[in-house]
């Protein structure tokens, strides 16, 4: 077989086709009109689509930051899901009644599984300068929705719900995010609000239970201290100069008369009081010194009684110790001379005893043995008054510094608190500034997102525009008929060849001079040529052959030209289907 291989060649092949001519045009031939009965035969799809154009912002997004903030493509790919859903799908096809035979012997879960894989939606891309960095950089400028079926018509219109469906999830996303987003801000800036007005409380709260003691007040309580020390001495400077003119006056109001001197036939008398001070002293020392009943002494009290209903005074108890102390002083003086056996001594001894008694039975009466004259000199009036006035002055005083004394304790009492009382504000004042500046961020991003609502309410922000609504298609997208037969021919010449070159592998019959001196190593003598008629040979090649192959070409091509210009085969195929109920 090596050696056959050997001595064949190109005209040896093309005999082994002439000779074999039937394998190689029949199923080329078979193979050909397959091709064709399926390009015919498969319908036509047709392409709707519609284009969405992403536009930018109407207001520059330096001025109202949108709340939405991921990118288009991203954004595209959860619309799509969204309006990829079996439910939405179903609801497109009870709209536009489509696969109503199907409906009736499949579950709609799966009918809408196949209408999905008839939608694609594609992203256009660009090149962009992005105006922040300056870059170059791609981004999705729009996007293109198609929808795929064997009617023009369906197309299109399921090609336009779908725009509207991408159109309309978009706006609502958009809204709806920018809603959330707003209300979310509005809670949270409550519940802050809330806790700035608690925190709010507690911080007033405490500045009333601990006024006087917050830090900013120290000073101002060692300032009280210090103004309460100067009034506390000041007080006590004033008080002791009062204390001093007091003594004066005391001095000199002992040295005065109540009573003025008064004039009686050029002679002068004493008054009343005076008269009665004076007998109620002499009367004591002669009672001592004479006894009770000596006829003296009893003139002397009935001149003191008269006297005494007269000016209802009382004894005079000073004037009655200062005597007193007079006598003691000569009683001493008289037995250091006399001797305590004199009789001027035991006189004295008996007045002395005379004014003990009374000056002991003045103390024991109510008043205390007070003597109280109405006083008629002016002088002693007035230095009497000045003694009132100064013991008022000083009674204020010693209030004065007993309130100031009070001050200092609070404020040195409020001072000693200040450290505690400060920690625990501190502790309220920080958390009143957390709250208050979180507070603030808040409501101004609740600002911020209240325009970036208006802002997709109004439709300034980016949005989707419809630049290309879906057109009704004037071709199918598929089937590409004439690549369907052209390789249905391809296929159909390489099966012929290849069914004749199998055949001459499997025959051993010995064709040629060639073959033959091959296998037996000697030339032949002569080689008979094979006798036939000419024309008969002709006759057979145009029936078996090219007759065939021109009438294939002849049907294909007035198929191809009725589709073109006419009507689409596919058409016309499912048409005569129709009539004959088979659809």
């Amino acid at each position: 077989m090596a050696m056959e291989d050997d001595v064949k060649g190109p005209r040896d092949y093309l005999a082994a086709m002439l000779r074999r001519k039937w394998r190689l045009i029949v199923p080329a031939i078979l193979i050909s009109i397959i091709a064709a009965l399926v390009a015919v035969s498969i319908p036509a799809a047709y392409k709707s689509t519609g284009t969405v154009l992403i536009e930018e912002p109407e207001v520059p997004r330096e001025l109202v930051q949108s709340t939405i903030t991921s990118f288009a493509a991203q954004r595209l790919q959860v619309i799509q899901q969204r309006v990829m859903t079996t439910q939405n799908l179903i609801n497109i096809i009870n709209k536009f009644d489509l696969y109503r035979q199907r409906r009736l012997r499949e579950p709609i879960s799966e009918i809408a599984s196949n209408f999905r894989g008839k939608i694609s939606m594609e992203l256009v891309s660009a090149e962009v300068i992005d105006p922040r960095s300056g870059r170059s950089m791609e981004a999705t400028i729009a996007f293109n929705v198609s929808f795929e079926d064997t009617s023009r018509r369906v197309a299109q219109q399921v090609a336009n719900e779908l725009v509207s469906l991408y159109l309309n999830e978009n706006l609502r996303d958009r809204r709806e995010k920018a809603a959330e987003t707003t209300g979310f801000l509005a809670d949270e800036a409550a519940r802050l609000g809330e806790l700035v007005s608690d925190v709010e409380s507690r911080l007033a709260e405490f500045k009333l239970r601990n006024a006087g003691q917050l830090p900013g007040q120290l000073d101002v309580n060692l300032g009280l201290i210090r103004r309460a020390e100067l009034e506390l001495q000041e007080a006590g400077r004033r008080l002791h100069l009062l204390e001093q003119r007091k003594l004066a006056l005391q001095a000199e109001l002992a040295q005065l008369s109540p009573y003025g001197a008064r004039v009686v036939d050029g002679q002068t008398v004493l008054s009343p009081p005076e008269r009665l001070r004076a007998l109620q002293i002499k009367y004591i020392s002669m009672k001592g010194a004479y006894g009770a009943m000596h006829p003296d002494v009893l003139r002397m009290q009935r001149e003191i009684d008269v006297l005494k209903k007269e000016t209802g005074a009382g004894a005079d108890v000073e004037g009655l110790k200062r005597q007193l102390q007079t006598t003691e002083d000569s009683i001493d003086a008289a037995r250091k001379k006399y001797g305590a056996k004199h009789p001027d001594v035991v006189t004295l001894e008996r007045q002395a005893k005379s004014l003990r008694a009374a000056i002991k039975g003045a103390d024991e009466q109510p008043n205390n043995g007070a003597f109280a004259p109405n006083a008629d000199n002016p002088a002693y009036l007035l230095a009497q008054s000045q003694l009132k006035s100064i013991d008022a002055e000083m009674f204020v005083l010693q209030r004065q510094k007993e309130e100031v004394r009070r001050r200092i304790e609070a404020s040195e009492a409020r001072v000693l608190k200040a450290p505690e009382a400060e920690r625990e504000y501190l502790m309220l004042k920080r958390d009143y500034e957390n709250a208050y500046a979180k507070y603030k961020e808040i409501k101004a991003k609740q600002l911020e997102a209240q325009l970036a609502q208006a802002l997709e309410t109004e439709r300034k922000s980016e949005r989707f525009s419809l630049i290309e609504p879906p057109q009704l298609p004037l071709k199918p997208e598929s089937p590409n008929r004439i690549a369907i037969v052209f390789i249905g021919i391809m296929l159909a010449g390489a099966a012929g060849v290849g069914n004749v070159f199998l055949a001459e592998s499997l025959d051993e019959s010995v064709y040629g001079s060639k073959q033959l001196a091959a296998l037996t190593g000697q030339q032949p003598l002569a080689v008979v040529p094979v006798i036939a008629e000419k024309k008969s040979g002709k006759l057979r090649f145009w029936l078996l052959f090219a007759l065939p192959v021109f009438a294939t070409v002849c049907v294909f091509g007035v198929l191809y030209a009725y589709h073109i210009n006419v009507r689409p085969l596919d058409v016309m195929w499912f048409g005569l289907l129709g009539r004959f109920g088979l659809v």
